[in-house]
């Protein structure tokens, strides 16, 4: 469960920094009135700030450096003139608490991944925040559709996604680099962690396994080893940490279903994430083929890809029977040539295209084609002749999505 933090605290770390990064959504309520939308301050920012100011009639995006004092005065809604703007909160109470996240490297949440940890303090806006018409806008940036696919954009770099118009009017950024892991490297009997950091006096570095525990100290900046005799097992932890807190963290309780896969992490040989993938079985995000399917079978697995890709996404592994045993893809279909079958499949009976990744894990010999389907920000379509039929994941059985749950975009968990 998320922290809080007083409101006025939060403002008096902004007061001590002397420059933020800031980006800042504004909307205009009158001829010369502005009312802050959304706004993301990062801080002790390491990169230059690329500025931009994208200008219409009825909102304003601006990216630049922001006086800590600035931006603690608009946390506070206290009136402030931000880029020749006026940017007032008549009637608007100031908020009494942020939440609190203390986030791992790597970790993705709402659309934002660093390399490093970092702690986010988010404060919810209100009922009655004034949102532009939905018109096309026009202005000086570019032309978008309406107001929610230019902050989409903005923010996100992303499509116009319902679930990224976001609750909350304030979003502040710490990151944390006092130690971190670049990259991790994962073999059939060792594990190998590069780590950096600004501060790593006193840091310990400690692998967790269900039957034992590794340790030990840093000397700098570098590469570190552990060994596994057995492989990495199941449900292991891998944890940076000091004076009982802990800097930065990775968990292997399973490769990550349909997500982005993290960067940072390197299996050296597939074998082990295969088996740590299989150990659950078939279930909510996970589904098993034989072979490169035919008939109805092919239009199961389609049905279930339009599913992974409509909420949650989730894998599909072709080359293991469904009592888990590896018989993997055959001679007779090459790497290239079972990619592109599944490809046109896809391609040709789910609308829109949803996001996945195709790649084969070679185990023991035996090769698995494995297709991440990452979760989608609208309802994924299975064409069946010219009707569309919308699918949902239930345990490890695929089924027609209900009515109010193709009304709701799949959005309802």
């Amino acid at each position: 469960m998320a922290k809080t933090m007083d409101v006025a605290e939060l403002a008096a770390i902004l007061d001590g920094h002397a420059v933020v990064r800031a980006r800042l959504v504004l909307v205009a309520v009158d001829e010369s009135g502005w009312r802050l939308h959304h706004g993301e301050i990062t801080l002790n920012n390491v990169e230059p700030v690329v500025e931009r100011a994208w200008r219409y009639a009825t909102a304003t995006f601006l990216e630049l450096p922001l006086p800590g004092a600035v931006a603690a005065n608009l946390l506070r809604r206290e009136r402030q003139e931000v880029f020749g703007l006026q940017v007032e909160f008549p009637g608007q109470p100031t908020a009494s608490s942020a939440s609190v996240q203390r986030l791992r490297g790597r970790q993705d949440w709402a659309r934002l991944s660093t390399p490093w940890p970092r702690t986010e303090w988010t404060v919810n806006q209100d009922v009655n925040l004034p949102t532009p018409a939905q018109e096309v806008l026009v202005g000086e940036g570019p032309t978008y559709l309406n107001f929610d696919a230019a902050l989409c954009a903005f923010l996100y770099e992303s499509p116009q996604d319902s679930r990224l118009v976001r609750p909350d009017l304030w979003r502040i950024i710490q990151p944390d680099r006092d130690a971190w892991f670049p990259n991790i490297t994962i073999g059939a009997d060792r594990l190998t962690a590069t780590v950096a950091g600004e501060h790593l006096d006193g840091v310990i570095l400690e692998l967790t396994e269900p039957t034992r525990h590794q340790r030990q100290p840093l000397n700098g900046a570098g590469t570190y080893t552990f060994d596994l005799p057995q492989g990495l097992g199941h449900d292991s932890l891998l944890v940076l940490r000091r004076d009982g807190q802990w800097l930065d963290l990775r968990y292997f309780p399973a490769p990550v279903y349909g997500r982005e896969r993290d960067a940072s992490v390197v299996w050296e040989d597939p074998g082990p994430e295969l088996d740590i993938l299989l150990a659950g079985g078939e279930g909510p995000h996970l589904e098993l083929k034989r072979e490169i399917p035919e008939g109805e079978s092919r239009k199961k697995m389609l049905k279930t890809i339009s599913a992974f890709a409509s909420k949650d996404g989730g894998t599909v592994l072709i080359g293991i029977e469904d009592d888990l045993h590896i018989v993997g893809l055959g001679r007779q279909v090459s790497d290239d040539q079972a990619k592109l079958a599944i490809t046109q499949m896809i391609r040709n009976c789910i609308e829109p295209d949803p996001s996945y990744t195709l790649r084969v894990i070679n185990h023991n010999g035996l090769r698995v084609l494995a297709i991440e389907v990452s979760a989608g920000g609208q309802p994924h379509a299975y064409r069946n002749g010219e009707r569309l039929e919308f699918f949902v994941r239930r345990g490890s059985n695929t089924v027609p999505a209900r009515h109010y749950e193709i009304a709701a975009g799949f959005r309802h968990k």
